[in-house]
């Protein structure tokens, strides 16, 4: 149930943490007694306890846990929507979730972690070493085994921006957490349990409509990797679309387009089962920018292509989303029928 509840890794967007300016709010600033700064939309006294607390100007956090908590993080990095879960190792319990572009202010911010675990543990009250396991997960490529194996390599990506950009952090420990047991997970598999385990049936099916997961070689070579958890380690009566992969050939790879998984709720965990997988064809280069997204044929690569010519961004598919339902209604002198 640990291992399970750490793959809140793309989904989770809600804000635990204090101190966020919003644009739009002109907030006032107040110290503690540590000298640090908090920023409020009204004096700091405002927000005063009737138990005399308050946690603008106490030195513990709000949200700080017993110094014996021992965490699961579920990491999304060097991809768009750089996120971190962490939940409480003993009880499973999520105790901070958050996208690193809440910290940044930039939409779909990528790149590394580092930040957003430093504001992890601050929040928390913890250090580095309360960090127990950790369970990571990129579309693009393999992280334990490539991206981070290879430090040119994350040079070379974070130069041409296709991971977030040239940033600091990178080679910090609370990046890579390399005291931590660290395992990876195919990407639409981590959809499927993040799925599962914010749903409230015990039982169900989902499916995973992605624009671009997991690569074909990776997921086979993983199968000699025990760092490395894909579908294919999980089941291998999966109905796989085109039913011949393993003999075409292809200049480049084949990656996950759309996917669907069982679900059940035990006292132990949740059981996933993969059942169907259709892969498409890498079409160009996954060195270019955005990895080739812009020539698949996924269906969510549909979407991204529609609010490109919509929005001019490739990764505004959640507005084309938006729109849909209107498309039953009509305007007429500016007013909707």
């Amino acid at each position: 149930m640990i291992l399970y509840l750490s793959f809140f890794v793309a989904l989770l967007q809600k804000e635990y943490a204090i101190g966020w300016t919003p644009i739009s709010t002109k907030l006032r600033t107040s110290r503690n007694s540590n000298g640090l700064q908090s920023t409020t939309p009204f004096g700091a006294d405002y927000y005063g306890k009737d138990d005399g607390t308050n946690p603008f100007l106490d030195d513990v956090s709000p949200s700080a846990v017993s110094p014996d908590t021992k965490l699961v993080l579920g990491l999304n990095k060097y991809s768009h929507d750089t996120s971190l879960c962490a939940a409480d190792a003993a009880t499973g319990e999520v105790l901070f979730a958050m996208s690193k572009e809440r910290l940044t202010r930039r939409k779909h911010d990528a790149g590394n972690v580092a930040l957003l675990v430093d504001k992890c543990l601050e929040c928390l009250n913890l250090n580095l070493d309360a960090i127990e396991r950790v369970v990571i997960n990129n579309h693009h490529h393999r992280v334990l085994t490539s991206t981070e194996a290879n430090r040119r390599h994350m040079e070379w990506e974070a130069g041409l921006s296709m991971n977030g950009g040239s940033e600091d952090g990178y080679d910090d420990d609370e990046n890579l957490l390399p005291d931590a047991f660290r395992h990876e997970m195919s990407h639409h598999l981590a959809h499927a349990y993040s799925t599962a385990t914010q749903s409230p049936f015990d039982r169900g099916m989902i499916c995973v409509m992605d624009g671009m997961g997991e690569t074909y070689r990776a997921m086979k070579l993983g199968q000699n990797d025990e760092s490395y958890t894909s579908d294919f380690d999980i089941s291998s009566d999966i109905q796989l679309m085109p039913s011949d992969l393993h003999e075409q050939e292809t200049l480049y790879d084949w990656r996950e387009a759309e996917s669907i998984y069982t679900f059940s709720k035990t006292k132990n965990g949740i059981d996933i089962v993969p059942i169907f997988k259709r892969f498409q064809k890498e079409n160009s280069p996954p060195t270019l920018y955005n990895h080739g997204f812009e020539n698949m044929d996924s269906l969510g690569a549909l979407y991204s292509r529609v609010s490109s010519h919509i929005f001019g961004d490739w990764n505004a598919c959640g507005k084309v989303m938006g729109l849909a339902p209107w498309k039953v209604h009509t305007w007429e002198d500016g007013t909707i029928v």
